[in-house]
């Protein structure tokens, strides 16, 4: 009779980041049960005008608390994204954790500068609001592919594509739906190039050159 031989689970990432995941769980589920019409609601922003979905005016404007309780859950999660990143790629810059937060700062900068400059500030608060949005949405979505990962270690050769394919895919419908929501708003085609050029496609290009030969190389 053939002995059974357990076999060892590869430990590949801490134990901190489940319960970390498991506490940022509870928060949105503590969330979702206080005010479950944010939840209802927030995949309407993708599809209508981010300003004429009901809880928008208030909770998730730039100084809700519901906004900001996603945008804090949205912070730890990708940072804990991006730490599984460099532990998986066995890369040392562990600040790297902070991009995504300052990526999403960035938005906000750049949309206001844009706005302020242009005189069409006014005009762009469907696309703040979309920001919101769209990173509330990020943060929910990657935690359970965080646990697949973490339970399955063997299918670490997907899953970095996965997250990435989840995280540009989010921000790329952003930019397309930003584009006709300024239109719709009649803000002047030229200031959307400069806009598109400048505040959008070299920024992404200046942190895949920084960030790409730690992972690529």
């Amino acid at each position: 009779m053939n002995e059974i031989e357990l076999i060892a689970r590869n430990q590949l990432f801490p134990y901190w980041i489940i319960y970390a995941l498991l506490f940022s769980i509870a928060i949105i589920s503590i969330l979702k049960y206080q005010k479950e019409f944010v939840f209802v609601n927030l995949k309407n922003a993708f599809f209508r005008a981010p300003s004429s979905v009901p809880f928008s005016k208030g909770e998730i404007s730039f100084f809700g608390a519901t906004n900001w309780i996603l945008l804090i859950n949205y912070f730890a999660v990708s940072g804990i994204t991006v730490y599984m990143l460099l532990v998986y790629f066995k890369v040392g810059h562990s600040w790297m954790v902070i991009l995504p937060m300052a990526y999403y700062f960035y938005q906000s900068f750049a949309l206001f500068i844009a706005g302020t400059l242009s005189g069409e500030l006014k005009k762009l608060k469907d696309l703040f609001l979309l920001l919101n949005f769209t990173t509330h949405s990020i943060g929910i979505v990657m935690i359970p592919i965080l646990f697949i990962w973490i339970l399955n270690p063997e299918l670490s050769t997907y899953l970095p594509k996965t997250l990435t394919v989840v995280f540009l895919l989010f921000h790329f419908i952003r930019i397309v739906r930003s584009i006709f929501i300024a239109l719709k708003n009649k803000v002047l085609w030229y200031y959307i190039i400069l806009y598109l050029c400048g505040l959008e496609i070299w920024p992404i290009l200046a942190v895949y050159l920084l960030v790409s030969p730690g992972f690529i190389g």
